[in-house]
């Protein structure tokens, strides 16, 4: 049997706007924020690839490294189902968890916090982005992926230059 709300929780306007402030923490820090599952590897020298494997990263990613920003020409992005390997980037589905590639960039030897952060719309673009959020922000299914945080980070050694 399903149960139901009582009636005092459907019609009272103000139970469902007292709520909202905890739906939008949830999605903020638990829900849906990118996350990266595998990193390999995780150490290299500069110029080699590293493969981010990761879920929940629905926009346009950058990645910042030692004061370097890598924009969306020096990613690769793949999708992580084997049978879908062969599709561009740009055209992987929004949820589907995929793997970010970059070349470590000529820095000194150490280690380093690698930052990705999710843009929601493409580079340089702001009115893309700010119609895109507007337009999820109208369907509350999308709404852990709009109000999370767009980042995330993990450490890197850079290994001294052969």
């Amino acid at each position: 049997m399903i149960k139901t709300l009582p009636r005092h929780l459907i019609t009272n306007q103000f139970t469902w706007l007292a709520l909202l402030p905890s739906l939008i923490g949830y999605c903020a820090l638990l829900g849906c924020a990118p996350r990266v599952v595998q990193m390999v590897p995780a150490e290299g020298r500069p110029g080699s690839i590293v493969s981010l494997s990761m879920e929940y990263l629905v926009g346009w990613p950058r990645v910042e490294i030692g004061n370097e920003m890598m924009d969306w020409p020096k990613l690769k992005l793949l999708a992580t189902d084997p049978a879908r390997q062969d599709v561009r980037g740009e055209d992987l589905v929004w949820i589907e968890d995929k793997v970010l590639q970059f070349k470590i960039p000529e820095l000194r030897p150490g280690e380093y916090t690698v930052t990705i952060h999710d843009d929601k719309g493409p580079p340089g673009d702001p009115i893309y982005s700010f119609l895109e959020t507007t337009a999820y922000l109208a369907f509350p299914p999308v709404w852990p992926f709009v109000m999370r945080s767009n980042q995330t980070a993990v450490k890197l050694r850079v290994l001294p230059a052969e």
